[in-house]
């Protein structure tokens, strides 16, 4: 591998700079709002997201978030009690348990995910087009390259 140029080793050090203590920000008004204005924590809040993206088993949860099955199942019984997950058995295999949110969850998510635009909107407001045209290319760019 060969030494990286000045503008690469520049990007890396402003990425690894800037991008934790940017995401340790948002993260930070997501918990909030989940543990404030909902009653849940932000474990809770990230299981419920992800069964919105399609994750409707104890098993496919704890593989994404990388944790034991036993501490998504015990997360997932306290969110069942607060009415915002269904489990429900597969009409094909009644050994597997489907996960499903309940329009309260969907509605709590959506107020959740709103709060933090309209806070991410307020921090970024005083930014003008051109500075607001070059975070979106750089989050662009970003995006093809890791992700």
């Amino acid at each position: 591998m060969s030494p990286a140029s000045p503008p690469l080793e520049e990007a890396v050090d402003a990425i690894l700079e800037t991008l934790p203590p940017v995401w340790d920000r948002i993260r930070a008004n997501l918990r909030a709002a989940a543990t404030g204005g909902f009653g849940i924590s932000l474990e809770q809040f990230h299981i419920l997201r992800h069964i919105r993206q399609g994750y409707r088993t104890v098993k496919d949860l704890a593989e994404k978030k990388q944790i034991s099955r036993p501490a998504v199942s015990q997360a997932v019984e306290i969110l069942v009690q607060k009415d915002l997950v269904t489990r429900t058995p597969d009409q094909e295999d009644r050994r597997l348990v489907l996960l499903d949110l309940t329009p309260y969850a969907r509605q709590v998510l959506d107020a959740n995910f709103a709060e933090n635009r309209l806070w991410m909107k307020g921090q970024m407001e005083t930014l003008s087009e051109k500075d607001l045209r070059a975070v979106l290319a750089a989050m662009r760019t970003l995006r093809a390259t890791f992700l």
